[in-house]
């Protein structure tokens, strides 16, 4: 998943060293002499002008946003107030009046964007997707997002994004439906209070023994299982980042590992007794997976009494609130109060090594699918310990949290953020080509530019004289997906990234083989016209309809319905992802009643690790009016997570079958959580299984028929999906 760019854009202009006010004027009343902006109004943006003028919905003054002349296609005017999340809630809500003058090419509206305590975005919403443009009077509008449960930073105020004028006038914060100023205060922890290391760790480590390697590992778990286990860290009694940093002096200094676990037990017993906990009655669910807790009973690692201790530590009696995770309406884990530190691009030692552990403890406790990763989890911790001390430079460290996080095996995780250095298309350069793995060559499909000597269907065999098999086997290992067809498709999009200003190909046509040597550019000048479809559903012929869900809104599905009516057949074309909940429309439109089509698996935070099972999600209603025409559904690896789900429903229609190939296979909603360094990543944060119990992680879903592009196809300009689609309509 990746950010629009207009937020990146956002997140990356934030003047972290000024001082803003606590409360939120959104009147406009005070102006600066010059017109500019009232005091606390930050300017996001460029290339517009943003100021105070008199064309006010009331009183005096209302902001104004207009373009210069040479506005560019990514320039956009943004204003924003700023504001900490000091107050108690789980709603904020931005209203407003806006007026509107010959909006046209882009989108205006109100702009609201919530990040959590590391810096992260937690929520975002700058109205986008309803379109607002033309010419229009003052009218009320008004966006509603989530708050982060352990505080943050709001950013709310308007947002003009096209070639007309925006005023905004009267812009009212309220919090769970009341006033800004009436929020009770934000509950205060003691962990908030701790800020010992908030500068670095002190911990360096040169030449690393095996004895200390190991006693790293036996800390990582202890640290780790008391994190999410104890209640008293549970309540947020202490920075449990910091206490790391507090321990980590005694496990390495341990001659022996009677001595470490000796430490460690020590430590155990300064924590404070837990208090009474209540707790809140959940509903029972059938247990998936147990905690793996195993090797609490290993005493001959832990020795008699450290076992014992943790034992009794996994007996404590729980209650259903962690400082440091939540469980989202869905049942996938919200990672809270997890700091980035965003300033220590390289971290030090000691947190690199909390890096690890906080990564590998949230897949031990929280991740869905950890029993599908073949290689096991245990032993990556041991593993990767080297790897995170040894590191030389951000670089380096950065490359084997990569790894680590492909080691999981899931589309859905990745590495993203302004601090990541060995990825994003602002640090490279590429080309304007598009390849395409297929069979298993590297085939041009998309050429920007044939002036350049090469053509759609030419084969790339190596680039700067690196065969393109080799690269593969090189990139295989830092790419997250959850199967080798997702993995290609990745690859795919960083094929021809580089630092260098020129690439030399080799590419073989009908049998040659040739060179070309080509200047690099940005990615944006190589952002080739045509990639994907620009409609949403179209007509193919009299007899058959096409939708295609990247696009498709379901506020169009009346339209559809009528023009479908009375055609033979309709083609999904999933080879996207969806733009809106396809299961409120095109769903109940191709299924004459509701039916089961999936199960989850969610996690515990009274007992972590344990997952349970839930009842049965149907989709559809009872429709005699359902669409009775064959139904052909496109997949293929770019085909994930709600696509997927949607995938599921769909082919339960009477008369559907799935054609394609292999889909990414992370099916499930999505937690974000930040790493040391201001590294961003994420996971599959529930489990998703057809009604009999089957996996979709990895596995994807299997399509009815199989069928992958050919070389000639693609030579040929052909979507060979599509054509074989319309011949089963048709037949």
């Amino acid at each position: 998943m990746r950010f629009p760019a207009l937020l990146l854009s956002c997140a990356l202009s934030l003047p972290v060293a000024a001082q803003f006010p606590a409360s939120f004027d959104g009147s406009f009343e005070s102006k600066k002499p010059d017109g500019g902006l009232p005091s606390g109004w930050i300017d996001w943006g460029s290339n517009y002008l943003l100021a105070v003028d008199s064309t006010s919905y009331e009183g005096h003054g209302a902001l104004r946003i207009t373009p210069f002349e040479k506005r560019g296609s990514n320039d956009f005017g943004c204003t924003v107030m700023r504001i900490p999340v000091t107050f108690a809630g789980k709603t904020i809500l931005l209203n407003g009046y806006l007026k509107l003058d010959s909006v046209t090419d882009g989108y205006a509206g109100l702009f609201m964007r919530v990040d959590n305590t590391s810096g992260a975005v937690y929520k975002m919403d700058n109205m986008q997707k309803q379109r607002l443009q033309g010419t229009t009077g003052w009218k009320k509008y008004s966006i509603t997002l989530s708050l982060p449960p352990g505080g943050g930073t709001v950013y709310a105020g308007a947002i003009n994004h096209s070639n007309g004028n925006v005023w905004a006038d009267n812009l009212e914060i309220l919090i769970d439906g009341k006033p800004l100023k009436e929020a009770p205060p934000l509950r205060v922890f003691k962990a908030d209070s701790d800020h010992a290391f908030d500068k670095g760790s002190g911990i360096t480590i040169s030449g690393l023994t095996p004895l200390q390697t190991t006693h790293l590992e036996v800390l990582g778990k202890v640290w780790g299982f008391l994190k999410y286990y104890h209640p008293a860290v549970m309540a947020g009694e202490y920075n449990w980042d910091y206490e790391l940093f507090r321990i980590l002096p005694a496990i390495l200094n341990s001659t022996s590992e009677t001595a470490r676990n000796e430490a460690l037990l020590r430590w155990i017993n300064q924590l404070t007794t837990p208090k009474e906990v209540r707790h809140t009655r959940t509903a029972k669910t059938a247990i998936k997976f147990t905690p793996d807790l195993d090797w609490l009973s290993d005493e001959k690692t832990l020795g008699a009494a450290l076992s014992a201790s943790l034992k009794n530590v996994a007996a404590m009696n729980r209650g259903d609130f962690n400082y440091y995770l939540e469980l989202a309406p869905a049942g996938n884990p919200s990672f809270k109060n997890e700091q980035g530190y965003n300033t220590m691009p390289f971290p030090d030692a000691g947190f690199r090594l909390l890096a690890l552990y906080r990564y590998w403890n949230i897949i031990q406790y929280y991740f869905p699918y950890k029993h599908l990763i073949t290689e096991g989890w245990n032993n990556k911790l041991a593993e990767y310990i080297p790897a995170m001390v040894n590191a030389a430079d951000t670089a380096s460290y950065q490359t084997a949290l990569l790894r680590l996080i492909a080691g999981i095996h899931d589309s859905h995780a990745g590495m993203y953020g302004p601090n990541v250095v060995i990825r994003g298309a602002d640090r490279f350069r590429t080309l304007p080509l598009r390849a395409r793995f297929v069979e298993n060559k590297a085939v041009l499909a998309k050429v920007g530019d044939e002036k350049c000597g090469l053509r759609t269907g030419d084969v790339i065999t190596a680039i700067n004289k690196e065969p393109v098999a080799a690269i593969v086997q090189r990139l295989l290992p830092v790419t997250s997906a959850s199967n080798y067809a997702t993995q290609l498709n990745r690859i795919e999009q960083v094929l021809f990234q580089t630092k260098d200003s020129i690439l030399q190909l080799e590419y073989e046509r009908e049998g040659n083989i040739s060179s070309v040597t080509l200047a690099t550019t940005t990615y944006k000048q190589a952002i080739i016209p045509g990639e994907r479809p620009s409609v949403s559903w179209k007509m193919i012929g009299e007899d058959v309809g096409y939708v295609y869900p990247g696009n498709f809104k379901n506020t169009q599905m009346d339209s559809v319905s009528e023009a479908f009516k009375n055609t033979k057949g309709m083609v999904i074309d999933l080879r996207s992802y969806p733009a809106d909940n396809l299961l409120n429309s095109l769903v109940k439109y191709v299924l004459p009643s509701p039916m089961p089509f999936a199960k989850f698996t969610v996690g515990s935070v009274q007992q972590p690790g344990l997952f349970g099972m839930t009842g049965e999600m149907k989709a559809g209603t009872r429709n005699k009016d359902y669409y009775k025409g064959k139904v052909v559904i496109l997949v293929d690896a770019t085909t994930q997570s709600n696509a997927e789900f949607v995938t599921m429903a769909l082919r339960l229609a009477p008369r559907a079958v799935v054609l394609g190939s292999t889909t990414a296979g992370a099916d499930g909603n999505v937690s974000y959580f930040t790493l040391p360094g201001g590294v961003q990543t994420l996971i599959t944060g529930i489990g998703v299984y057809y009604p009999d119990g089957r996996e979709t992680q990895r596995v994807g879903i299997v399509p009815d028929i199989v069928m992958e592009p050919t070389v000639k196809g693609i030579r040929e300009n052909r979507d060979e999906l599509l054509d074989r689609a319309l011949a089963i309509i048709r037949e």
